[in-house]
């Protein structure tokens, strides 16, 4: 997924055409690679999206607290669908910790009869699998805006759905309100927008984005949008018109027999240091 929509993008940017829209979404991709790449430099995972995973951590002493019979995860998580601890499925006594602040980065066994530590015992690595919404997000509750709902029911196979109004204004009047590049939810599937019909209404999209399952959805459905994390989300639009303002310049100084000649940088301060926030925040 990426982090700002081309309507986000266009509206930083002040541009109006559609002349360019591939390529400022070219630009968008490419500014949040750069913000993954700083946040977790050998995967290409959306740190500030929803991901649908079952991860796999090593229950070893430095992750284990005994005192709180907590398990460190190795990832910042959304919500918690599952847990199994070596061959022991926990669900019912495992939550998410601290509760209510999101994300977790701490996942705790309820019951004073259960220790993450009892299973970790023997010579063998023992892993906890951990099944879950991955990603950042400082307010996951409310992460989720309701934009619309579906026209016309859909299968599980179907790359096009209806809605009401595609380019109607959402809970913040803005519009519009589905973009390329939003990230959608309906029931437990994420969808990823990449063109939109203002005329019929309809939106193109990825099935069982963000490693979600394709699933049939009815008539009158819940239609979903994701909002990014808002600093993330502003530095990535103001990132992408940049690279789209300095096209052809480049960051390298070189001597071109006159002098030198100074390119400008080809990231934005505020980049670096809303990102830096996160990571070490």
């Amino acid at each position: 997924m990426i982090y700002c929509t081309l309507a986000e993008a266009k509206r930083e940017h002040k541009a109006t055409s559609t002349a360019d829209d591939n390529i400022l979404l070219a630009n968008v991709r490419q500014a949040t690679a750069r913000v993954n790449q700083f946040m977790l430099a050998r995967t290409q995972y959306p740190y500030f999206g929803p991901m649908v995973e079952a991860r796999q951590i090593l229950m070893e002493a430095t992750r284990i607290n005994s005192y709180l019979n907590t398990l460190r995860l190795d990832r910042p998580l959304l919500s918690l669908t599952a847990a199994v601890a070596h061959e022991t499925t926990v669900t019912d006594v495992t939550e998410g910790f601290p509760q209510g602040e999101t994300p977790y980065h701490l996942v705790r066994i309820t019951s004073s009869g259960l220790r993450w530590w009892s299973y970790a015992s023997g010579c063998d690595p023992v892993y906890a699998t951990i099944t879950g919404i991955w990603g950042h997000h400082s307010d996951y509750a409310s992460a989720w805006m309701d934009v619309d709902a579906l026209a016309a029911g859909i299968n599980a196979s179907v790359t096009t759905i209806t809605v009401a109004d595609v380019d109607g204004a959402d809970q913040y009047g803005l519009t519009p309100r589905i973009s390329v590049g939003s990230l959608l939810k309906i029931g437990d599937e994420f969808l990823e927008v990449s063109a939109t019909d203002t005329t019929a209404n309809t939106a193109t999209v990825r099935r069982g984005a963000n490693g979600s399952t394709a699933a049939v959805h009815s008539l009158g459905d819940t239609v979903y949008t994701f909002q990014v994390e808002e600093p993330i989300r502003r530095v990535v639009a103001r990132q992408a018109g940049m690279m789209y303002a300095r096209r052809g310049a480049y960051e390298a100084s070189v001597l071109d027999g006159i002098g030198q000649t100074n390119y400008p940088q080809d990231l934005l301060n505020e980049l670096a240091r809303v990102v830096q926030g996160y990571q070490y925040g």
